[in-house]
């Protein structure tokens, strides 16, 4: 069994991260269709059953929230990233080499674009084969016409929670904190670009705040950043769809999708008002709570309030 056996010290895990992943510029970006990437992350999905028989566990997949709005391929490069940064943990516990990982270039997110990541992720899933004594992956994924953005999302979601049932914490408050860190630092970007940049005073500290209560937060935010983007200044591609609201068994990670929706919205917008600074990736945290992740969303609903003048 490859389980992890100290899960009472993952505050230290999430290491210096930095990404290899070339993200292509060239005309075979443009020609990639979300059904090419799809076939790609059914591979990705073979590959992770394969680990769990050979763990001889039995990944659940019940009680992932796939009621999405349509996405489209910013908000899947925003998930395959949290993907690869799973990936990442899984490695440390196997004693395997770590990847680096970097953000995405700022322009507008195509499926070749996404294809590339999930083309990483599938090649680092393929590297565990020595350390769950498979036999070399080959891929037999079959190609299925008609797939969308959101269908890629929803099987990145699956192979988000088969990563994490090998024996990995889930997502907890540290990783969210980071995920709000980096969408203050987002909104800043954007607002220097069109001048609009205003000291906003963080909130007084919280205290006794649960996952549900920085949701709610979350979801502020990321209807604010909808307000925000049906300004001609902030408009972006489709605009902003916001998912139905969870009204209970609220997670970390339901939190941490909100924030995804968030980053994946302000990158393009920093497309739209000419801001160039990639986004942000905050060294690792510990320590943190969701009334320390509530407060720093507090923070970035009056950012997002400052810029509505």
């Amino acid at each position: 069994m490859h389980m992890f056996k100290g899960v009472c010290r993952y505050f230290s895990f999430f290491l210096a991260l930095g990404v290899s992943v070339v993200f292509s510029h060239t005309s075979f970006a443009a020609k990639v269709t979300p059904s090419q990437v799809y076939q790609v992350t059914e591979d990705i999905l073979l590959q992770l059953k394969r680990m769990h028989d050979s763990n001889l566990t039995i990944p659940d997949l019940t009680k992932l929230h796939l009621d999405l709005p349509p996405r489209l391929p910013r908000h899947v490069i925003q998930q395959a990233l949290n993907v690869r940064l799973k990936i990442q943990l899984l490695k440390r516990v196997n004693g395997m080499k770590l990847s680096e990982i970097t953000a995405p270039p700022v322009k507008e997110v195509t499926p070749g674009d996404v294809m590339n990541v999930a083309t990483v992720i599938l090649d680092e899933l393929k590297t565990f084969d020595k350390a769950y004594n498979l036999t070399p992956f080959k891929k037999s994924a079959k190609f299925v016409d008609g797939k969308t953005p959101t269908d890629v999302y929803k099987n990145l979601l699956r192979a988000q929670a088969m990563i994490v049932q090998l024996g990995i914490p889930g997502t907890v408050p540290n990783n969210v904190y980071n995920n709000a860190v980096s969408v203050s630092e987002e909104i800043k970007r954007v607002s220097a670009a069109v001048n609009k940049t205003v000291l906003v005073d963080a909130p007084s500290p919280s205290v006794g705040k649960k996952p549900s209560d920085a949701y709610t937060l979350a979801y502020y935010a990321l209807k604010g950043i909808q307000a925000l983007s049906k300004k001609p200044e902030y408009a972006i591609p489709k605009g902003v769809q916001v998912p139905k609201r969870i009204k209970s068994g609220i997670k970390p990670a339901d939190v941490q999708q909100l924030l995804l929706f968030c980053l994946a919205e302000l990158s393009s917008m920093k497309v739209k008002v000419g801001a160039t600074e990639p986004l942000v990736l905050p060294k690792p945290t510990a320590g943190q709570t969701p009334s320390t992740v509530f407060d720093q969303l507090g923070l970035v609903n009056r950012q997002i309030q400052s810029m509505q003048w």
